[in-house]
């Protein structure tokens, strides 16, 4: 078992329950109107005990990109997968964080093209892995590889010597754009995507 001292993994359990409370309060709250104070109330900390953790709201969002990251590593370390395959699950991952939290994912969306935050995810801190991740001790200090990564590397066990970066850029409009799609038309995000992973990959 990793060695971690409690003030790393108190940092690490303030840092989740902020993102937990964040999921809690946008169920009913749109995150551009969420204030600091109410987040912080909802975790039992103060304002500034907040900042110290996310020095802006947005950036709960880029922490939860991360996980999301780190989810997908967890699922390709315990059930390796290549090529189209592999790409299908990231879509569907993402689409079950979609669903599970819309107005969020929506709001991550927004705040990408108002370049309120940038499309670079946290990187999440050991500790932080520890805790959601306690039987994999082995992921606590690798890099976590970015979206684009990793489906750069997926496409690569598709065709190792082709160039990419169309298809890549098509991908990630899907990842977005399907969002806003299934988000302002009452559309399953999971068919969206299908459908259009199905369009690439025929046409390949």
């Amino acid at each position: 078992m990793a060695d971690f001292g409690k003030r790393a993994l108190n940092k690490a359990q303030t840092r989740l329950n902020i993102l937990d409370a964040v999921y809690r309060l946008t169920i009913t709250s749109n995150f551009r109107e969420l204030k600091v104070k109410s987040i912080a109330e909802e975790v039992g900390i103060t304002e500034m005990t907040f900042f110290n953790y996310f020095p802006k709201k947005e950036d709960t969002l880029k922490y939860m990109m991360g996980i999301w990251a780190l989810d997908l590593l967890v699922l390709q370390h315990k059930q390796p997968l290549t090529g189209e395959a592999a790409i299908r699950r990231v879509f569907s991952h993402t689409a079950k964080l979609v669903k599970k939290h819309p107005r969020l994912f929506a709001n991550f969306v927004a705040s990408l093209l108002t370049s309120e935050i940038t499309p670079i995810a946290n990187d999440i801190e050991a500790a932080d892995r520890f805790l959601l991740y306690p039987d994999v001790p082995e992921l606590y200090e690798v890099k976590i590889p970015s979206g684009n990564e990793i489906l750069l590397q997926h496409l690569a066990e598709i065709d190792p010597t082709g160039d990419h970066m169309d298809t890549l850029l098509h991908l990630a409009t899907f990842v977005y754009g399907d969002v806003i799609v299934a988000h302002t038309a009452g559309l399953d995000i999971d068919m969206l995507y299908s459908n259009n992973l199905d369009l690439i990959f025929t046409k390949n």
